[in-house]
């Protein structure tokens, strides 16, 4: 794991936010890459630039999806454990509520949401058999 979240920190370092971020570590854990796409997520940055959903969760979903578009079971439980974990611990799934839009709080939160995210959307990708444990 301390490979993956140096590598995140890279990615965050070279531009990419929270669903950009996610949205690459997929991809490569797919052996892939998809320049165009990972730029595209950029619009869900920050809420969608507006406050809104926690982009850590709209990248996982997007994330999720690349393995298998069609298993709206992983998405489910990627929203519940979001909603009965981070949600119950910052109050909401909102950036907006999470943040409060201040630089401070987003450097101290936003990386701990990220890498509990990405750790939720693998242990997924494992218990529906689309990566080995540990891949």
């Amino acid at each position: 794991m301390d490979d993956e979240l140096k590598r995140m920190y890279q990615l965050k370092v070279e531009g990419l936010c929270c669903s950009s971020i996610l949205i690459e570590m997929g991809l490569e854990l797919r052996g892939e890459s998809n320049e165009q796409f990972v730029k595209a997520a950029r619009a869900l940055c920050d809420g969608i630039h507006s406050g809104l959903i926690c982009g850590a969760l709209t990248g996982a979903v997007c994330m999720l999806a690349l393995f298998d578009e069609k298993n709206i079971e992983m998405t489910k439980e990627m929203a519940d454990w979001f909603t009965n974990e981070l949600c119950a611990k910052y109050g909401s799934a909102d950036c907006r509520a999470i943040t409060h839009l201040d630089p401070y709080e987003k450097a101290v939160k936003c990386p701990e949401i990220l890498k509990a995210t990405y750790l939720r959307a693998k242990e997924l990708l494992e218990e529906f058999g689309y990566i080995e444990p540990g891949g």
